[in-house]
């Protein structure tokens, strides 16, 4: 669980929108058609620079950790050697024949992170840790899975396995990620970085379509982003494990003692699934009546439950609509969605959330001394970024850790800021002014 906090405008949402932008050219087949799902037009996402002109490029760089297994569309399955790897990506916009700004992909690579130099693997449990991370006794793998030849101005795919054989895709104007074009487990590792990519969601839970039942004729039985379909999810999550219910029902009760069990009913009459929750006093309620703190803690409990739900989660601002007394409960639901690596059949999940609550910060504060719980504070900084032998000075974002236990009085240089968590609540709690910053 990642808690990224700080004051409006200060580069939160930029973060999502970057994993939104590449979850979508991992699975789609045109880059434009990726970058229409973001604010604004694509060439006003480049960064500016204080002359007003734009960057021709953009370059992204992700470490994942993937499932062991992978599974292709037709049920073919493989199991991967290597299930930490990293994914580079730079993008050039450039004027096409007919003078439209177009973007094209310029440099692609996916490779394993080596043991030796991956710092994350070291926060988990060692007595588990081998089953995330299996270990390679021989031939250790020196070729990245995909990677750009400038020579041959092409991408080039070396067989991974025994199955796929090498490919090669040319890089004039390339208008696609290589990531997004492959489907088969014929080539394991590419494949479980494309659905780890695609497996990304973003919530941003809407009252009224987490209040709404479940139509038989044009619903789906997963939660959307802004939480459709909830009524179909806990209806699927019962008739696997009628003992989910339960647990749902027990989670509930614990957050929200006026509740003491959680249900879904089958209107075969008009053809919809309705949740239906009893109070103490054994009245019951359908979702439509209850309020958007209680659904938004509901839809939580039941993604608890779901074995649908893993991979990312990114979670924009929790707090909303929530009391304040039960953004304590909205934090502790959050971590318990989290991956528990000491747990080998645990789902992989993990939560990102980013928030300017100075509650939801004092909620979660405890967490810090947990290796699997990070918090940061974004805030705007001015750079100078060098360009050949040009300089820009330029205001962009800067993400800075909070660390688990330091002296507040300690002063570190820039770039290696890092925040106390008692200066990022000060900031917060005088409305992010710059004076209460450092």
């Amino acid at each position: 669980m990642t808690v990224i906090a700080g004051a409006n405008a200060a580069g939160k949402s930029n973060l999502f929108d970057a994993l939104r932008l590449l979850s979508d050219l991992a699975n789609t087949d045109k880059i434009q058609k990726a970058f229409q799902q973001q604010r604004g037009e694509p060439s006003e996402l480049f960064t500016h620079f204080d002359d007003n002109t734009l960057s021709e490029k953009m370059r992204f760089v992700v470490e994942m950790l993937v499932p062991s297994r992978v599974m292709d569309a037709w049920g073919a399955e493989d199991v991967l050697k290597y299930t930490r790897l990293k994914y580079e990506l730079t993008l050039q916009r450039f004027l096409n024949d007919i003078g439209l700004w177009d973007i094209e992909v310029v440099d692609e690579r996916l490779d394993t992170i080596k043991h030796e130099t991956d710092k994350w693997i070291k926060v988990l449990p060692k007595e588990t840790s081998k089953s995330w991370r299996p270990p390679v006794s021989t031939g250790k793998r020196q070729t990245p899975y995909l990677y750009t030849s400038v020579a041959e101005n092409s991408v080039v795919v070396p067989q991974d396995g025994k199955a796929g054989r090498k490919r090669v895709f040319p890089l004039k104007h390339a208008t696609r990620t290589v990531l997004s074009s492959f489907d088969s487990v014929d080539f394991p590792h590419i494949l479980a970085a494309k659905q780890e990519m695609f497996s990304w969601r973003f919530l941003q839970l809407n009252p009224e379509d987490l209040r709404h039942p479940t139509s038989k004729t044009q619903g789906e039985d997963e939660i959307s982003e802004t939480g459709k379909n909830l009524a179909a999810a806990l209806y699927r999550i019962k008739q696997k494990d009628d003992y989910a219910l339960v647990k749902i029902s027990r989670k509930l009760h614990s957050f929200v003692p006026t509740f003491v069990s959680v249900d879904v009913i089958d209107d075969i009459e008009n053809k919809q699934y309705i949740i239906v929750i009893k109070d103490r006093d054994g009245k019951e309620y359908t979702s439509r009546v209850l309020s958007e703190g209680t659904l938004r803690i509901l839809a939580l409990c039941i993604l608890w439950q779901d074995d649908k739900y893993t991979g990312l989660l990114c979670f924009e601002e929790p707090e909303n609509g929530v009391h304040p007394s039960r953004i304590k409960t909205m934090a502790e639901l959050l971590r318990d969605l989290t991956c528990d690596f000491s747990d080998e059949e645990a789902p992989l999940r993990q939560v990102i959330v980013n928030t300017h609550s100075t509650v939801f910060v004092q909620a979660t504060k405890e967490y810090l001394s947990d290796n699997n719980f990070s918090m940061f504070f974004a805030r705007m900084v001015n750079r100078i970024l060098s360009i050949g032998e040009k300089k820009y000075s330029i205001y962009t974002s800067a993400i800075l850790p909070v660390p688990r236990d330091i002296d507040p009085r300690i002063i570190f240089p820039e770039p290696e800021s890092r925040l106390s968590l008692q200066m990022l609540l000060n900031f917060l709690e005088n409305g992010g002014t710059e004076g209460a910053d450092l």
